[in-house]
């Protein structure tokens, strides 16, 4: 992987207690296994500190790169700003939480030189590991996302649209942002549906996932907001907003 440039984008909201930590592991592993990589923070309007120790690490990390807005607009609205920067050949964008391992990277990588222009992670395909339970709640809301989401948008072949580590050839990763629509929920299904109707080549990867003890998801508000963000991607298409 030395040989590969890459740029790695971390949207982040109120993760004070294991930020810094976390860009750290990333930043060692990256330093150890590519020549030329990036990473870009983008912190969505966190309040609880997390600002701070994003100077700090900006300031002990040449490599990193952070953005801050005052206010919080949504994981996708996060992640499609970082994408805008991103400047190397390989664009991977991953939940701050660690929850898949970093070191994880290699298998997407191995994707992406097979000629794939989308690599996702995906926690319901053979050889995904759970290292601990889905809660209960979580799962509940997951299921029922997945059964609309193939009714209302297709996507019938994918899995799991909603794993938290993505990775992407850039001219992909670029075209697909111009055109992303939705700043929260059902963010990463728009990305997908997007590569799909652009004509990429998507594949799920298997990966070992360590589900988080807290979730910040709404058991009903959550859902009706995911459903109000397919029929979204739905009109979208309809009325023409994703042609180029």
């Amino acid at each position: 992987m030395k040989q590969i440039s890459i740029s790695v984008v971390i949207p982040c909201f109120n993760e004070k207690e294991r930020i810094e930590r976390n860009i750290t592991l990333i930043n060692n592993y990256l330093r150890n296994n590519f020549e030329n990589y990036e990473i870009i923070v983008v912190d969505d309007g966190s309040n609880d500190g997390t600002r701070e120790k994003l100077i700090k690490i900006k300031n002990n990390l040449t490599k990193v790169k952070v953005v801050f807005f005052q206010q919080n607009h949504g994981k996708g609205f996060a992640v499609t700003n970082g994408i805008k920067l991103a400047e190397k050949e390989i664009v991977l964008f991953l939940d701050a939480d660690l929850a898949i391992p970093i070191e994880e990277l290699p298998k997407f990588i191995n994707e992406i030189n097979k000629g794939t222009e989308v690599a996702i992670a995906s926690r319901f395909i053979s050889g995904a590991e759970l290292i601990s339970p889905i809660l209960f709640h979580r799962k509940v809301m997951e299921q029922v996302f997945r059964l609309i989401r193939k009714i209302i948008i297709g996507l019938e072949t994918i899995e799991d649209t909603q794993c938290g580590f993505k990775v992407f050839r850039k001219e992909a990763a670029k075209k697909i942002f111009s055109k992303v629509t939705i700043q929260r929920f059902s963010f990463d299904a728009e990305i997908l549906y997007l590569a799909k109707k652009y004509g990429y080549r998507i594949k799920e990867v298997p990966i070992r996932l360590h589900n988080p003890l807290k979730s910040h998801i709404r058991l009903i508000f959550d859902p009706i907001n995911m459903f109000f963000g397919l029929l979204k991607i739905r009109l979208n298409n309809l009325l023409g907003n994703y042609d180029v």
